[in-house]
């Protein structure tokens, strides 16, 4: 299935966009990272990549995990997105990058200009046509065909796709083509690249009436080899006078500026036509690897055939004027059978986009080319039509010329008035809209420790990367789960993350949970491996627990459940666990917690109707109270309390602590402790330090504007 992954790259200061970054896309494996496939930010900083998630996709893996590195060209890199992986990423993920502007200067990076627009009207406008005569029948037909198509190339694709099959040497198409081209102005310069495409080719000159149906070479090329074309276009740059000196002599006047083109080829892995004719083009004429940059801009991947390209009078009896003469003939370009017989002739139909003519000579084949000859000499023969467009165009050719598959970077301008480009259906989710504002900000303590300074900053780094916390979060999981070892750097910053966050003076109602990791402390993470997020692996979908819940209690009835210690001197609540049984193994769950004695409550209707949860269990006191992980020297947390008697608890739970610190608004962050000093009984007068008290996961509790996003998502719904 066609996939793609597509964002910007910004400037984290300004918001302007980077273009010229290469942005490489990676799906992270187990034991290494296979990369999906590279492109290069275009001039607004925008990019995108498409793949083919089969090709990627392991024997053993089901889903991709896809994360970016950026370089410049030469190779440095920039930034890498791999501590916030898109785990399990679907065939449209978006990715946008900020990166801070020393590292855009450093790279010698320039920040992106306006895009230069370019109007409908331009795009549908054939100039050469106010030369035809007032009566011509093939310019009438011409006028008529490009107000049906509504844009010059439009119009070229419609002779391209009418040629297909034909036999006539002589059809009306190509008459139509040859009547431009007489029409068309010769172009003042040639610079830059050019896409180019075939529109379709001639046998040559063929008698009255075997022209009628004697093309079989425009037949062949349109049906069998059709848009797995391998010839992508051209590049052309100034020549220097030693150069053309070299090449060409004293053949061309010195006033008469001259242009070295190279041909690019492009290969398309999954065309076996497109594979055969690469593999003997490069038979034939030696072509070279396009430089890295090029490949990335344009697509092309391999460059070859050279040419002069220059003013000069038609080689071509049936066009007696001047052109844009491109010779590949002469034998200082180096070129191989059969382009050493070539001449392309150029004129411009239209802005930007350039008609060609293929000349080839059938005669004196054996001989080196003498430039100074007659023309007629080599009795040059029409054999078909090329089209070459600038690049202002690229923007309208790319949906019109898919087997081109223009990249990103290479469309330079934007169409005023053009709809937007069809999308496959599989492709057609749209970017999400920038998230709220709380969604993204961090609600820290004022003054965190000094010992979570460090790992903050690369969590807001991350952060930088995942567009909203909660995929910040989510991706940490997703990464825990990948590769469950206790040693991941990512429970430092979750560590972190909690040691920085504030305790809430209380909690009220309902909050959705979900899971982020297991901790394996001791023997159960020996060898480094996190065995309990391995076990939960197997057992996630026997888990019936949706949240917490957290209600007013009665003084009476906390000092009944409190064995007469807790009072009402600072904010404090009932706290339970909320269950839903929906299915035959969390149905199965539940009968395995009345085997160990938990104890139930239902739901009350409203609660069940609109939070969907069914009964109430594992009770505790919540309240403001100094955290029982000695690592933290007594900082507050909120602190659930299992362990009081008069919960009934049974165990482990009765060996139960959780501390929560609020991270955002409306979301917190959890941190579940036992005890693994069980036969010490508990008392609240005892030292904490005498439990032995050890981390064993981290989880969340949000309200229902960030369950919302936590949907919308996919984060850990076994128990949503």
């Amino acid at each position: 299935m066609q996939a793609r992954i597509r964002g910007k790259i910004t400037e984290l200061e300004g918001g302007l966009g980077v273009p010229g970054v290469v942005i490489e896309a990676f799906d992270r494996g187990r034991l290494y990272d296979h990369r999906i496939g590279q492109v290069l930010s275009g001039v607004d900083g925008g990019y995108e990549l498409h793949y083919e998630r089969e090709r990627i996709l392991g024997v053993f893996s089901r889903s991709t995990h896809v994360y970016l590195v950026l370089k410049t060209v030469a190779g440095r890199v920039l930034h890498t997105t791999q501590s916030v992986t898109r785990f399990h990423a679907t065939a449209e993920e978006f990715i946008d990058v900020a990166l801070p502007g020393e590292v855009v200067r450093g790279a010698g990076l320039a920040l992106a200009s306006p895009v230069p627009l370019i109007s409908t009207e331009r795009l549908a406008v054939l100039p050469c046509l106010d030369d035809a005569r007032p009566r011509d029948p093939l310019a009438t037909q011409i006028r008529a065909d490009l107000s049906a198509a509504g844009s010059v190339l439009g119009l070229m694709k419609r002779y391209m796709t009418d040629l297909v099959g034909d036999r006539n040497n002589n059809a009306l198409p190509l008459r139509k083509l040859c009547k431009l081209f007489k029409l068309g102005a010769v172009p003042e310069r040639l610079a830059g690249h050019y896409y180019g495409v075939t529109l379709g080719l001639r046998t040559g000159d063929l008698p009255e009436p075997l022209a009628d149906f004697g093309n079989l070479l425009g037949c062949v090329w349109g049906s069998a080899v059709g848009e797995n074309r391998a010839w992508s276009g051209e590049t052309f740059t100034p020549m220097s006078d030693g150069d053309r000196h070299q090449i060409t002599g004293k053949v061309v006047p010195d006033d008469v500026p001259m242009y070295r083109g190279t041909n690019h080829f492009k290969i398309i892995d999954h065309a076996p036509i497109n594979l055969a004719g690469n593999a003997l083009i490069n038979f034939m004429w030696h072509l070279a690897d396009a430089p890295t940059d090029q490949r990335l801009r344009y697509g092309h991947q391999r460059d070859g055939g050279h040419c002069v390209a220059h003013r000069a009078a038609s080689v071509y009896p049936g066009t007696p004027r001047q052109v844009m003469r491109l010779n590949y003939r002469f034998s200082g370009l180096g070129n191989h059978p059969p382009l050493p017989h070539l001449i392309t002739e150029l004129v411009e139909i239209a802005p930007g986009i350039l008609l060609g003519q293929l000349a080839v000579a059938t005669a004196g084949l054996l001989e080196t080319y003498d430039p100074t000859a007659e023309d007629a000499a080599y009795h040059y023969q029409h054999c078909g039509f090329v089209l070459l467009f600038e690049a202002s165009l690229n923007v309208v050719a790319r949906e019109l010329f898919p087997h081109l598959e223009i990249p990103q970077a290479a469309i330079v301008t934007r169409v005023v008035g053009h709809p937007p480009p069809r999308v496959p259906a599989q492709l057609a989710a749209q970017p999400a809209a920038q998230p709220a504002e709380k969604f993204t900000t961090l609600t820290l303590a004022a003054s965190p420790p000094a010992s979570a300074a460090e790992l903050l900053t690369q969590v807001r780094h991350d952060l930088g990367d995942a567009a909203t916390i909660l995929q910040l979060l989510q991706s940490y999981s997703d990464a825990l789960n990948h590769t469950p070892t206790t040693g991941s750097t990512i429970f430092a910053k979750l560590r972190a993350l909690h040691d920085a966050g504030i305790p809430p003076q209380y909690m009220n109602g309902y909050y959705h949970a979900a899971l982020i990791s297991w901790v394996s402390p001791g023997l159960l993470g020996s060898l480094g491996v996190n065995s309990l997020n391995l076990a939960w692996r197997l057992c996630r979908g026997f888990s019936p627990w949706t949240g917490k819940r957290f209600d007013p209690v009665e003084p009476r009835r906390l000092l009944a459940r409190s064995d007469g210690h807790e009072g009402l001197d600072v904010p404090t609540q009932l706290c339970s666990n909320t269950l839903a049984f929906r299915t035959r193994r969390e149905r199965l769950a539940r009968g395995a917690l009345k085997l160990m004695r938990s104890k139930f409550e239902p739901a009350s209707a409203s609660d069940k109707r609109e939070h969907g949860y069914e009964a109430k269990t594992s009770f505790s006191i919540g309240r403001r109270a100094p955290s029982v992980d000695p690592a933290k020297h007594g900082a507050l947390v909120y602190q659930c309390n299992y362990r009081w008697k008069g919960l009934h608890n049974p165990l482990p739970e009765s060996l139960r602590i959780d501390e929560l610190v609020q991270i955002a608004d409306g979301l917190y962050l959890g941190q579940v402790y036992y005890a693994t000093k069980a036969l010490v009984p508990w008392s609240p007068n005892t030292a904490p330090a005498s439990y032995g008290y050890h981390l064993y996961e981290y989880f969340l509790l949000m309200d229902p504007q960030w369950q919302a996003l936590r949907m919308s998502l996919g984060f850990d719904l076994d128990n949503a």
